[in-house]
């Protein structure tokens, strides 16, 4: 009797799961053979399950209301299907079929305001994936977005740098991380990106104005950070990598744990890096005091419910970033570069004055809530960034390795993202929603000096955005209001006073973007979008020396917001043996701040004594212009040969007098050629490639600017799986090419980039 009670029970728990349910067959588009392990995903329920042996799956679902379905397996096409689950459709049916995908052009591209296939987004958006920083053998995250075309870097060593899209960069570049504006000290060249690839699974950037659904500092482009997915229902999954690098003695380590129940999901990751300095001139001379260590931990919890999802993250980080600023580097009387910064060892790790230390708390709260035929999203995040730096003192290392506290700051932000997507009016998708940030900086007791004031900065927004779609045609276009209030505190400085300010900035934002399908293998894009940010802190009120850059640094407390409009065409053609992408644009800035030498000595507020060079920030109209193309040759009867092409220009002028901006990437070129080889021993996946990555010279300079030579760089790179465990090795710049970057801001100092590194990387799956 008991054992008919308890199956009476067990069937009536099934019975009550399988009220909405959402299964199907995914098949191999060209022989109809079902397909193992594609992973089925909901993201308004961040819920997901494998497909078994049969290819088959089945997801339990409560909720009821309109799903995006996703369909992923490497070497595949992603497919982006809906699914309608309500009172008289609780069983839903989902058969797919996915083509093979050797270009991996079709991703799905959450950064916009419709979560879409890559050939249905209007805006162009390149994607990169967390496994290919090790590929390319890189320190962080911006060593693979650089090898987008139309990005670049500016950089300070290896380890500190920020992206700078089509020309654009600073606080023009919007950084986002699980779907919340990243905000950090990002005032200065110095400073860096400030993310790492904890917790993350892909990367998305788009070039161009988004300030219609970010709001200000999207004016040149988006770099989304897009978090890891759920382990699927019913598993436990996780992995741990590990890396070397031979010209830095550097070591990266990061590692993860993900469990799924049917209503539960959670997951734990962490990361540590160690880099001593580079080396140039075949391992012969250092560069000083560019090293880096960093550590940190991100976890998270979510439940899915019948109303929808929500999720809680928090993710911690701290890195120290050695700061080289110029003193320990001498020329010789033949013009050698001579190091005297004396160290016992060959790679110092210790961190020494003068050097940054940046520390990130970041609670971020994600809730999707289903209302039928619509659904409300609501992100709601606390950061906590407190960044220090400390300077030698002037006797040198005798009273302390860690020197003098010489700029303590803490930035707290509260954010808050809600978007309603309304219910589907016909061939018309909207979407309206509000965002807003209050934020306070604040100089810490116990500092030497102060170089941006006390503030208070408080975002509001509001905008809506539809997407039209009818057959071949994909068309969105939207508007935005934004009000910002900034106001700082009268501020004591070291032997000056930064007075009080107070200053309103508002601005209507647009956009119109097109994309057309042809044959399913040819889209064309087109886009008209208006962007604009306020001054920062720095450019409004600096009056003093910064020690790193050595210069005398004078803002204007009476600067405009600068504003953009941006005309963008493309056109992606994806054929079974060829892929090819081009695109142009335009791009009009009003009131863009620059920086430049005045040509006077002033003396220094730090050592009156001292008389250094006076720098100004100035505003003026610019224009930027140019293009990018990538080609990638993949013969479907040569399945073990690929070759790609990359290639992008750009030029940035003053249009008061013709004059070109200063910092502008320069024209760039690459080649690449890829091997896949058959399994051989217990090796699988086998692949290799060479690359030729050729800079051209860069003479369209700023008066005051020092114009670079160009160069080529031979890379290499291989990549095989043992059992569980992946392995890579890496050899970049392999004729330890003597090259200076122009993007560098160590290019001042004639200091080369890193000679050859050589790097392996060991990935075990669980």
């Amino acid at each position: 009797m008991k054992t008919i009670f308890k199956l009476i029970f067990l069937l009536g728990i099934q019975f009550l799961y399988s009220q909405n349910t959402l299964s199907g067959t995914v098949k191999d588009a060209s022989n109809e053979s079902p397909i193992a392990n594609v992973y089925v995903f909901i993201s308004e329920l961040n819920k997901g399950v494998l497909t078994n042996n049969e290819g088959n799956y089945i997801l339990n679902i409560e909720a009821k209301g309109r799903l995006n379905v996703q369909f992923s397996h490497l070497g595949y096409q992603t497919v982006l299907q809906s699914a309608v689950v309500d009172a008289t459709n609780t069983t839903v049916t989902l058969d797919v079929v996915l083509k093979e995908s050797t270009a991996n052009l079709n991703e799905i591209v959450v950064t916009h305001a419709f979560e879409n296939e890559f050939k249905q987004n209007t805006f162009k958006t390149d994607v990169v994936h967390k496994d290919d920083i090790q590929k390319v053998g890189g320190f962080t995250v911006m060593d693979v977005l650089n090898k987008i075309p139309g990005v670049d870097a500016t950089t300070t060593g290896t380890l500190i740098s920020r992206p700078v899209i089509r020309g654009l960069s600073s606080n023009r570049i919007l950084t986002l991380i699980d779907g919340v504006r990243f905000e950090t000290q990002q005032w200065d060249d110095e400073h860096g990106i400030g993310v790492n690839e904890n917790g993350v699974e892909k990367i998305e950037v788009v070039k161009g104005p988004e300030s219609l659904l970010y709001g200000p500092e999207a004016m040149g482009g988006v770099v989304n950070f897009i978090q890891s997915k759920p382990a699927p229902v019913g598993t436990i999954q996780g992995s741990a990598f590990t890396s070397m690098s031979r010209n830095n003695h550097g070591w990266r380590v990061l590692a993860n744990v993900d469990g799924a129940k049917e209503k539960l999901n959670w997951g734990v990751s962490a990361l540590g890096k160690l880099f001593s300095d580079y080396f140039i001139n075949n391992q012969t001379f250092r560069v000083p005091n560019t090293r880096l260590s960093e550590y940190g931990a991100k976890a998270y919890v979510g439940t899915n419910q019948k109303w929808g999802a929500t999720r809680l993250s928090y993710t911690f980080n701290q890195a120290f970033f050695g700061i080289l600023d110029g003193k320990d580097i001498l020329f010789g009387p033949n013009g050698e570069i001579i190091n005297t910064d004396i160290e016992k060892e060959k790679y110092p790790l210790e961190t020494e004055a003068p050097f940054h230390t940046v520390v990130d708390h970041r609670v971020i709260s994600e809730t999707n809530f289903l209302l039928g035929k619509s659904k409300l999203d609501a992100i709601f995040s606390y950061q906590n960034n407190h960044r220090t730096e400390n300077e030698e003192f002037a006797l040198g290392k005798i009273l302390g390795k860690k020197g003098y506290k010489y700029v303590d700051m803490t930035l707290q932000s509260l954010t808050y993202n809600v978007k309603w997507n309304t219910p589907k009016w016909g061939r018309f998708s909207s979407i309206a929603g509000t965002q807003g940030m209050f934020q306070n900086n604040q100089n810490n007791s116990g500092a030497k000096t102060v170089l941006i004031p006390d503030a208070s900065i408080a975002d509001f927004g509001f905008f809506a955005v539809s997407k039209y779609e009818h057959k071949a045609l994909n068309a969105t276009f939207g508007a935005r209001f934004d009000a910002r209030n900034l106001a700082t505190k009268t501020t004591l400085g070291y032997n000056y006073a930064i007075p009080e300010i107070s200053r309103s900035y508002n601005n209507v934002s647009t956009s119109l973007g097109l994309a057309y399908t042809i044959a399913e293998d040819l889209v064309l894009r087109t886009s008209f979008a208006t962007g604009y940010r306020s001054p920062n802190l720095n450019e409004l009120t600096s009056n003093g020396y910064k020690l790193e850059s050595r210069r005398f640094e004078i803002g204007n407390a009476n600067f405009d917001k600068e504003h953009n409009n941006q005309f963008d065409f493309s056109a992606t053609y994806e054929g079974k043996n060829i892929s090819l992408e081009t695109s142009f644009f335009f791009n009009r800035v009003n009131n863009y701040i620059y920086i430049a030498p005045t040509g006077n000595l002033i003396a220094n507020n730090i050592n009156p004594a001292e008389m250094v060079a006076e720098y100004k920030f100035y505003q003026s109209n610019a224009e930027l212009i140019g293009g990018e193309a990538r080609l990638d040759i993949h013969p479907v009867g040569w399945k073990w040969l690929d070759f790609e092409t990359k290639f992008s220009t750009l030029e940035g002028k003053r249009t008061d007098n013709d004059s070109h901006l200063p910092m502008m990437t320069p024209t760039k070129l690459s080649n690449t050629l890829y091997f896949n080889c058959k399994d051989f021993w217990k090796l699988s996946k086998n692949s290799f490639n060479i690359n030729l990555a050729s800079t051209f010279d860069q003479n369209k300079v700023e008066a005051n600017e020092l114009k670079t030579k160009g160069y080529c760089l031979v890379n290499f790179g291989w990549f095989t799986s043992y059992k569980s465990f992946d392995f890579t090795l890496t050899a970049n710049n392999l004729l330890d090419k003597n090259y200076v970057n122009h993007m560098s801001r160590f290019r001042p100092f004639n200091i080369s980039e890193p000679g050859m590194n050589i790097a392996i990387g060991c990935k075990k799956n669980f």
